[in-house]
């Protein structure tokens, strides 16, 4: 049972957390009436158009298969919004609606198999991906000015936090799905689908306390449970029901991994630059013994892949030492065009949309110095069995 106290103040490079809250309430309501992103970023947006997203609005995770699933249609929705790109944001939810809702409620089910006899066999949800609907359809109807956008969104948001949120102790925590996460001895969770931006979109459209007791209850969640030589997250936690503190979760490789790669992604698009968790993964990959930044880290032996991190893991840890910093060359990012595949894809493009949300591009104004923090060179990506099927495992609910 998670029973430390909330982290008071330092999590968000000099803001209290309450402030850092409200201040990202308003920073959204701000964006969502933006111009769209900049043309230099506009190449990758369509280059993730053409190698991810079928003329049918399906998004096609081609490290898997060719698999769809409500997470990559989520972010999908939102970079068209980021974009302007209307016709391929109608197509992308049409397709998302059509084949992933679920019948007693507006989430979505987690996953589309083509070609499978019974394409969607498992219709439990992801609560990641419903997160990343609703806040693109939020910001989807604030720039288009589509009530009905807003009110779909407002449905999704209600059904997140009565089926997916719950109390635990003193932390309020999102579980990853409606069903199979709950044990009779654990809770079991996913520290990456903590998405603060996500949040506060939602804040602002159906206001309830429990939004910013989720952002609390994550950042608490994640300076408990870090492990190994570098004290890092695993992608799956275990809460025991009773007393003690979270462990890796039974079930899967206990490593900072395909999933937990989002962690920092997500401490950094939400202005957490003092997260403890955030300088952890950005020193791991930092970390000179490396000849390039690992693709994951085995918690309990402190073994590392043999082989280098991705584009899209190279475009977070990039992002993450300009958050440390409070700025940095926009430059040093990977484009779309380097991704192997989807997941890589993803990653880069939603760490250029965290990159200009938090104005890190030349902006010193939360710098606290210089920092003794260097990136090893990229390398080659070695080949390797399943491509990047350690973090689809990672998204199946669990059953057992």
């Amino acid at each position: 049972m998670v029973r430390q106290p909330y982290p008071q103040a330092g999590l968000g490079g000099g803001l209290g957390r309450r402030a850092l809250f409200g201040a990202g309430i308003a920073a959204g309501a701000a964006l969502a009436g933006a111009p769209a992103m900049g043309a230099a970023v506009l190449g990758d947006w369509l280059d993730f158009r053409h190698r991810f997203l079928h003329p049918d609005g399906r998004v096609l995770d081609t490290g898997n298969g060719g698999i769809s699933h409500s997470e990559g249609q989520g972010a999908a929705l939102l970079f068209a919004v980021r974009f302007d790109d209307r016709p391929s944001f109608e197509r992308i939810l049409a397709w998302t609606r059509g084949a992933l809702r679920r019948p007693d409620d507006q989430l979505l089910a987690w996953a589309f198999r083509p070609g499978a006899p019974i394409p969607v066999p498992d219709v439990n949800n992801a609560s990641d991906g419903d997160l990343m609907v609703a806040w693109a359809l939020a910001e989807a109807g604030d720039r288009w000015g589509l009530a009905e956008k807003r009110a779909l969104a407002a449905e999704i948001a209600r059904d997140l936090l009565r089926r997916c949120v719950m109390r635990q102790g003193e932390a309020t925590l999102l579980l990853p799905g409606v069903e199979g996460f709950l044990k009779p001895d654990r809770l079991v969770v996913n520290p990456s689908y903590f998405i603060t931006p996500a949040f506060r979109a939602l804040a602002r459209l159906v206001p309830d306390p429990a939004w910013m007791a989720l952002e609390e209850g994550g950042l608490a969640l994640l300076e408990q449970a870090r492990f190994g030589r570098w004290r890092l997250p695993a992608d799956w936690l275990a809460l025991s029901r009773g007393l003690g503190r979270p462990q890796p979760a039974p079930g899967w490789p206990a490593r900072f991994s395909y999933d937990a790669v989002r962690v920092p992604l997500n401490l950094a698009w939400g202005g957490h630059a003092r997260s403890g968790a955030l300088r952890a993964a950005v020193e791991f990959w930092a970390d000179p013994t490396h000849a390039a930044p690992p693709a994951w880290t085995d918690l309990r032996s402190n073994a590392v892949a043999p082989y280098p991190g991705d584009s899209g893991l190279r475009a977070v840890a990039s992002l993450g030492l300009a958050a440390l910093a409070g700025r940095g060359r926009v430059e040093a990012l990977p484009r779309v065009a380097e991704a192997s595949a989807y997941y890589p894809a993803v990653l880069t493009l939603q760490a250029r949309l965290a990159w200009a949300d938090r104005g890190l591009d030349g902006n010193a104004a939360c710098s606290e110095g210089p920092l003794a923090i260097e990136l090893p060179p990229a390398a080659p990506p070695a080949p390797r069995e399943g491509g990047n099927r350690g973090w689809l495992r990672g998204i199946w609910p669990v059953r057992g």
